[in-house]
């Protein structure tokens, strides 16, 4: 989100609905905390400005921001890989990270997912006697840069380089060896009123079920801009996971929660 411009003339309303509707489509969602910085107004005033556009059909309101009409629509690869570049390493996965990384005790065995949202876990997780197994490239770089007294096994298989990981029968046979204490999994969204989450394609969804096979726990990791969001393919019940672990959002008090999501407020940063 581009900086707060002090000193500049308050905005009347239509151009505070272009400025939303301009940085929607550069940016796909944005955010009402950051909104209100950038044009220096109340959270209620974009509120009221989010809620007008949706009025006119202009955007869709989704918890803590706003999202483009275009994106209403079944996620695929392609559009996952794209939302990736844009926010691969944000406060709210950081957040979430933290939170997760705590529940590690010394001398486990964990898996991380082939997702971004796991990558800063690893500088939370470096200082402990564990072992860590993945087939996420950017994992295993983040180690590389570290000074780790965690050990790390990264699994061979198929290089997809579009998502920075290994997939296919060889990485899911390499996987079959393991046994995990924990395995820390993401996804492409989640849809509270049916209960499920997504993935985008089949190839990495099948390391993620093998992964959870494996585990006696299995802890999914999102952040709140997967809420509401479908993929193409169903990857599991929520039910399934023992704790989704998620950052606080806006407008959360008037949402009903599965009693496995765990929120990390974000004041905790």
């Amino acid at each position: 989100m581009r900086g707060n411009n002090k000193g500049a003339k308050k905005m009347i309303a239509s151009e505070r609905y272009e400025t939303i509707l301009n940085l929607i489509q550069e940016q796909g969602i944005v955010k009402v905390k950051d909104l209100a910085k950038l044009m220096q107004v109340t959270e209620t005033t974009i509120r009221r400005d989010c809620e007008e556009l949706e009025h006119q059909g202009k955007l869709i309101r989704v918890h803590g921001g706003a999202k483009g009409i275009n994106q209403n629509k079944i996620v695929s690869n392609r559009d996952e890989k794209n939302v990736r570049d844009r926010t691969e390493f944000s406060e709210s996965k950081e957040l979430v990270c933290k939170k997760a990384a705590s529940f590690v005790k010394e001398g486990d065995c964990i898996f991380l997912d082939g997702i971004t949202t796991v990558v800063p876990m690893v500088k939370y997780l470096k200082d402990k006697n564990i072992k860590i197994v993945t087939h996420n490239f950017l994992v295993a770089e983040a180690y590389q840069n570290l000074s780790c007294q965690a050990e790390l096994f990264y699994l061979g298989g198929k290089y997809i380089p579009e998502y920075n990981m290994s997939a296919g029968p060889v990485t899911i046979g390499n996987l079959s060896r393991f046994n995990f204490d924990y395995a820390f999994l993401g996804c492409a969204g989640v849809d509270l009123e049916k209960g499920m989450s997504y993935t985008t394609e089949t190839e990495t969804m099948m390391v993620k079920e093998k992964a959870m096979e494996q585990s006696m726990n299995n802890y999914l990791l999102i952040d709140s801009s997967k809420l509401s969001v479908k993929g193409f393919y169903n990857f599991s019940k929520l039910s399934n996971f023992d704790a989704i672990i998620c950052n606080e959002f806006e407008g959360m008090e008037n949402v009903e929660l599965p009693d496995n999501f765990i929120i990390v407020p974000m004041d905790q940063a």
